[in-house]
């Protein structure tokens, strides 16, 4: 059975816009060795298509630090499920469209054995928490108030307890938290 590790950025007022994170070699480094461990990645349409506007020019091209250009290739390569009851096709390579509830696809991609790394945006992420099937949280809390913006985890309605599994300091003061749900 495959497990779901939802990777979320979030600020200290809860903020998960991505023009709000630090975005440095470091943290660069260890969304690669996060993707690493995993058998594929899980988006939203919304962060699909931002990263999907972004990251292949990179890969393709070589332009940049050479850590985004080892982090795009490495989004390039690995599988990207992408759930959308909006988009007809995906075009990046190694993408491939969940049309169904995500209620049946991630459990189902699960059941075959894979492991999904959910690095997202707090729609996809608060219905993964909701509906049960997150197995870890690691959440990446930067030292920034942005004073705006979506917040994490805000579609929950249910309680969800977790225990903190471990923590992980960066230079940048960013901290990963990582969690198990309490079930």
């Amino acid at each position: 059975m495959g497990r779901v590790i939802l990777q979320m950025n979030v600020t200290l007022d809860g903020c998960c816009d991505h023009t709000q994170m630090i975005a440095d070699e470091e943290l660069h480094q260890y969304s690669v060795d996060v993707m690493d461990q995993s058998d594929g990645l899980l988006f939203g349409r919304e962060i699909y298509q931002l990263m999907e506007r972004f990251w292949p020019a990179i890969a393709s091209s070589g332009d940049g630090p050479q850590f985004m250009v080892d982090f795009a290739r490495k989004l390039d390569q690995k599988p990207k499920y992408v759930v959308s009851r909006t988009l007809d096709h995906v075009s990046w390579q190694n993408s491939f469209l969940l049309k169904g509830p995500v209620s049946e696809e991630v459990p189902q991609l699960t059941a075959e054995g894979k492991n999904l790394l959910v690095n997202g945006g707090p729609g996809l992420g608060s219905t993964l928490a909701q509906l049960g099937v997150v197995d870890e949280y690691h959440l990446l809390v930067h030292p920034i108030v942005a004073g705006r913006g979506p917040q994490l985890l805000g579609g929950v309605h249910d309680r969800l307890n977790l225990k903190l599994t471990g923590t992980k300091p960066f230079s940048s003061g960013v901290v990963l938290l990582s969690y198990t749900p309490v079930r």
